[in-house]
């Protein structure tokens, strides 16, 4: 089973789709994976009974951490404060019910800095989160135990949410891909509101294709929203053959204290982009002061 880690989710669900691999085998080893996590990634784990997906919904019963700023029915959700220890809502924030319905279960509910108010997740009322990649620095925050769990294997995928970075920060910490959506593009109802006027739901995954999936089955108008909108078009999956038209830019590679690794990686990544058509610009942005 372990080959399973070599999985994107995508390519898991196509598996379940395929009917060479059941969804409560894929819950059970995840499952597994989360309950013995060390980082502090995960608050709360999901037991078997939430395993019982429809092996033809979309997202192939592939299961799903949720950062614990969402409220799900029954679950703890307690944005990681003492002050909400043993909070058990009696509704489902609407991405992770629309997800849920697509066909990703929820496998548990992610650390995070307390009430989102923090960039390290050392700021969490249950204990900090460590970067899997080297348990003596932080994932970054304050989605920090959705990027920490994705990069370390134990979640196939996971949300988050961004006010001023939370999740794209982390993601880069944890060398993961993180999105934060257009505003108004994911209903903000269900989550518990750090700056309601710039929170932002989306998706934390190991790769682009994953990132487009989860996000697919988030978007749309919410009556319990005001805010949202309908998506005006299908989320395309990326390809990976060619990257004609699109645009990439590229800021701080060349700014002192970046580190060797951090900027031969780009450069690789760079060098990728362009032989598939992708041109890559260096861009200056605005100093604050």
């Amino acid at each position: 089973m372990s080959e399973l880690l070599e999985l994107s989710a995508a390519q898991a669900a196509e598996r379940v789709h395929a009917g060479e691999l059941k969804p409560a085998e894929l819950f059970d080893f995840y499952r597994e994976r989360a309950t013995a996590d060390e980082l502090g990634s995960y608050l709360w784990v999901a037991d078997e009974a939430a395993s019982d997906t429809p092996a033809d919904a979309p997202l192939g019963g592939v299961p799903l951490g949720v950062k614990d700023l969402f409220c799900v029915e029954g679950v703890p959700s307690a944005a990681a404060s003492r002050i909400l220890e043993g909070y058990k809502p009696p509704y489902t924030a609407t991405a992770v019910e629309r997800l849920v319905g697509a066909g990703a279960p929820v496998l548990g509910k992610t650390n995070m800095d307390e009430f989102a108010m923090g960039s390290s997740n050392e700021n969490s009322g249950f204990g900090p989160v460590r970067n899997p990649w080297d348990t003596e620095r932080v994932p970054g925050g304050s989605s920090g135990g959705s990027a920490a769990a994705v990069a370390a294997g134990s979640a196939p995928w996971a949300i988050g949410t961004d006010t001023g970075g939370s999740i794209r920060q982390p993601a880069a910490l944890c060398g993961i891909v993180g999105l934060k959506p257009t505003y108004g593009a994911v209903s903000r109802y269900g989550m518990i509101a750090f700056a309601s006027s710039l929170d932002q739901c989306g998706p934390l995954t190991r790769d682009t294709t994953d990132a487009a999936l989860l996000f697919r089955h988030m978007i749309g108008r919410d009556k319990c929203d005001s805010t949202s909108l309908d998506y005006p078009h299908e989320v395309a999956l990326p390809s990976a053959e060619k990257l004609d038209g699109v645009r990439f830019g590229i800021w701080g590679l060349e700014e002192e204290g970046v580190e060797p690794g951090v900027v031969d990686a780009c450069r690789a990544a760079i060098a990728k982009i362009e032989e598939l058509g992708g041109p890559v610009e260096q861009i200056e942005l605005p100093h604050a002061g």
